[in-house]
């Protein structure tokens, strides 16, 4: 920019102002961006409730905005469906959509470390419909490989796409003892920021769930995991949350990362999710899975 033509303009309505708009109950916080697709703006913000990002549509950038949706909740909350339990334990929430090779998509972040300032940068592969609005995505594991993970090989947990206690996921608070909030996280062997950490998944108990969406099985009748726990346990692991079992693997207590197997599963085909639900005394900690 070489010149400023006129001065600032309020494109969006301020909190007080947007009970009576379309903006209500989605008004502006922070962290926009402008976005231009096809002949619409796209004004891109998170919203009071931190967790969404939000879009406002106009014809023109300085004008006219009105409220189109949520894309993505990083507690994986459906905003049609206020009622529905986070999946996800969720904070603030910041990005904006990037065109790749045609395709559009939305980067945003997760949070790890037990609070609010250590974040996972994420993506997803958003719809532009006809009519220029974009439905709500869901939050999963795949990222950018454009579909499904491939049902076979090591993958590690921090790609976790739900991450729950025994009573649900909550907003992260900075202040939080996690031990009392049962509150499993995803962490790291260095500190935050130190070049090629291990990460894994800290602090799960008994009913702690962590989910992956999703993977494109073909005869999967194999499944390990490779965690570290202070007490003997065992994982059930089924592919819809709170669904039935489909194996179970006894852990038991290691002080080091060790593998644990399950028994031979009936083959397991199509596209599934894979949920892990620790089921025992003591902590235990996550740190990979393999799938043959």
């Amino acid at each position: 920019m070489l010149t400023v033509k006129s001065g600032p303009a309020l494109i969006v309505p301020q909190v007080s102002d947007a009970k009576d708009t379309s903006f209500n109950n989605h008004a502006f916080f922070e962290a926009s961006s402008m976005r231009k697709m096809g002949e619409r703006y796209y004004f891109i913000y998170s919203s009071i409730h931190e967790h969404e990002l939000c879009y406002a549509i106009s014809d023109y950038p300085d004008r006219d905005f009105v409220f189109g949706g949520t894309i993505i909740s990083n507690g994986n909350i459906d905003v049609d469906q206020q009622d529905r339990q986070a999946e996800y334990y969720y904070g603030n929430n910041h990005g904006s959509l990037v065109e790749i090779n045609n395709q559009w998509y939305v980067f945003y972040h997760r949070h790890t470390n037990g609070h609010m300032f250590s974040r996972q940068a994420c993506a997803e592969k958003i719809t532009i419909n006809s009519n220029g609005s974009i439905d709500q995505v869901e939050m999963t594991s795949c990222g950018l490989n454009n579909g499904p993970l491939l049902g076979q090989g090591e993958y590690e947990a921090r790609i976790a796409s739900v991450l729950m206690s025994d009573k649900g996921a909550n907003r992260y608070r900075p202040w939080a003892i996690l031990n009392k909030y049962r509150q499993p996280y995803i962490t790291e062997t260095k500190q935050d920021g130190e070049d090629r950490p291990i990460q894994y998944i800290a602090n799960m108990h008994d009913g702690s769930v962590v989910g992956f969406k999703y993977f494109n099985m073909m005869n999967l009748n194999k499944l390990a995991i490779k965690v570290k726990s202070k007490m003997n346990g065992k994982i059930l692991v089924s592919t819809e949350l709170n669904g039935k079992q489909m194996t179970a693997i006894d852990v038991k207590s290691c002080e080091e990362f060790s593998w644990f197997s399950s028994r031979e599963l009936e083959n397991v085909e199509g596209i599934v999710a894979l949920y892990f639900m620790f089921i025992g005394e003591g902590v235990l900690d996550f740190l990979s899975f393999e799938l043959s």
